[in-house]
């Protein structure tokens, strides 16, 4: 039997350590740093899950050392930063198997004006685009470019580095917040100014192994607005209803079909991956994840480009997916994902994230997710949800007294399935309303928040 380690500690991450410890060829999965959410479920009290040294993750070398102590088969890394800091070089170096890109590789998603380039090359649609090193040309750009734009920070950003600006204030006040304020930090010494498309977005990912490709034959719609399109009160005091990494997900997404996913193929994947191994030279192996717009006249783009699995959609394609992830992941590592036969189930799901709102602080209040939000709020109502769910940790900790609290801004997924998508709705909503995060600063008020409108 196998023993599989999942670098990183998200709900992603949790989710791909949850779906390999459901292979027949695993008996151990290690996650590592982890997070203390894991003990909690069902399979760390079994110990098929087992977080381990988070205080040795950031040495490579040390998580290297583990993985041959432990005779690890396989590594998957489900975060882009390891990836960008090269942690896919340093395991591969000794010899061990690798779900990821190297270093180099990971330049697709850490720098988007090298994407930009990248899909230009491959004569895929994209939107307009334009980049910029001196806040002074881009906001000379955007104050005279007559259309709608989004502004995105050059480099990595956790998800949250576009902003979407409805005019040319607003774009103005993105460039400042990226470039001078530096609201995400080294990832805005430079920005991409691109074109606002507008239609239906589509989530798609492929898995590649250095010499072929493997698409997937089912995408998933996640939600990136904070706030539900009707809270307007919220939206206005937050100045906007601002991009996150993610607020929930659905699949199958309402336009999955083989004619259209047949489109995709041919117009997106194939140039892309065609210039990657061919004109690159790269032997590419691990995921990538293409974020598409559809728009009303059935035309194709690409905004996107990352080199993982996305967070929160893998958390509903792992449940739709009946394939054994271990067989796939080491015909990524062996080159032999032409032999791969992917299954999937016919059931919907819903991802609904629970997440830090507005809460007490010390002084004043924290407004919440995705700004300044509070922490160490214990989580409740996790014993009284109903069998069959999956509940995916993200922003978690420990507490010596509260016992497991709340830690990041999006703290859990809640998944449910169904045999229809309003069947998964109600079931993901009915159990979410029994979950609190009390506010030990509010004489135990619930601050947990979460948008009401995912799958719609």
């Amino acid at each position: 039997m196998a023993k599989v380690l999942v670098y990183g500690s998200g709900g992603r991450d949790h989710c791909l350590a949850d779906k390999y410890a459901d292979s027949q060829h695993v008996d151990k999965v290690f996650f590592m740093p982890g997070n203390p959410g894991v003990a909690h479920t069902p399979k760390g009290k079994r110990g098929l899950i087992e977080r381990v040294a988070p205080d040795a993750a950031d040495d490579f070398e040390a998580v290297a050392r583990f993985c041959r102590e432990q005779a690890v088969d396989l590594v998957d890394i489900g975060s882009e930063n390891p990836l960008s800091r090269g942690l896919v070089d340093v395991l591969n170096a000794h010899g061990i198997a690798t779900v990821g890109p190297q270093q180099e590789f990971a330049r697709i998603e850490s720098d988007r004006a090298f994407t930009d380039f990248l899909l230009t090359a491959a004569g895929v649609p994209k939107p307009a685009y334009r980049v910029f090193n001196d806040p002074d040309k881009a906001r000379r750009y955007v104050r005279n470019i007559g259309y709608q734009v989004v502004v995105k920070a050059n480099g990595l950003a956790a998800g949250k580095g576009a902003l979407v600006c409805d005019d040319a204030a607003a774009a103005e006040a993105a460039v400042d917040a990226i470039m001078v304020e530096r609201r995400f930090g080294d990832a805005g010494r430079r920005v991409v100014v691109e074109e606002r498309k507008y239609g239906s977005e589509i989530s798609f990912f492929a898995y590649l192994d250095g010499r072929h490709v493997m698409p997937l034959r089912m995408f998933c719609q996640d939600y990136k607005p904070a706030f539900d399109p009707e809270d307007h009160e919220t939206i206005e005091r937050f100045g906007g209803n601002l991009n996150t990494g993610g607020t929930g997900c659905y699949c199958p997404h309402r336009l999955v079909g083989d004619a259209l996913v047949n489109r995709i193929v041919r117009e997106i994947v194939n140039p892309t991956v065609e210039v990657i191994y061919n004109r690159l030279g790269w032997p590419y192996k691990g995921v990538l994840y293409f974020g598409l717009n559809l728009d009303d006249d059935n035309a194709l783009s690409v905004f996107e480009i990352n080199v993982r699995h996305g967070d929160p959609e893998f958390e509903v394609l792992a449940r739709k997916l009946s394939s054994d992830l271990f067989e796939i992941g080491m015909a990524v590592w062996e080159g032999r994902l032409d032999r791969v036969r992917q299954v999937w189930n016919a059931r919907h799901y819903v991802d609904v994230i629970a997440m830090e709102g507005r809460s007490k602080a010390s002084r004043g209040w924290n407004p919440g997710y995705p700004k300044r939000y509070g922490k160490g709020h214990a989580i409740t109502g996790l014993d009284r949800l109903e069998r069959g769910l999956a509940v995916y940790f993200a922003g978690v900790d420990e507490h010596d007294e509260r016992s497991l609290v709340t830690y990041g801004g999006r703290v859990l997924h809640l998944v449910a399935g169904g045999d229809t998508l309003e069947q998964a709705r109600r079931t993901a909503y009915a159990n979410i309303e029994k979950l609190a995060f009390v506010d030990h600063r509010q004489n135990g008020a619930n601050c947990m928040r979460y948008r009401r409108t995912i799958g719609l």
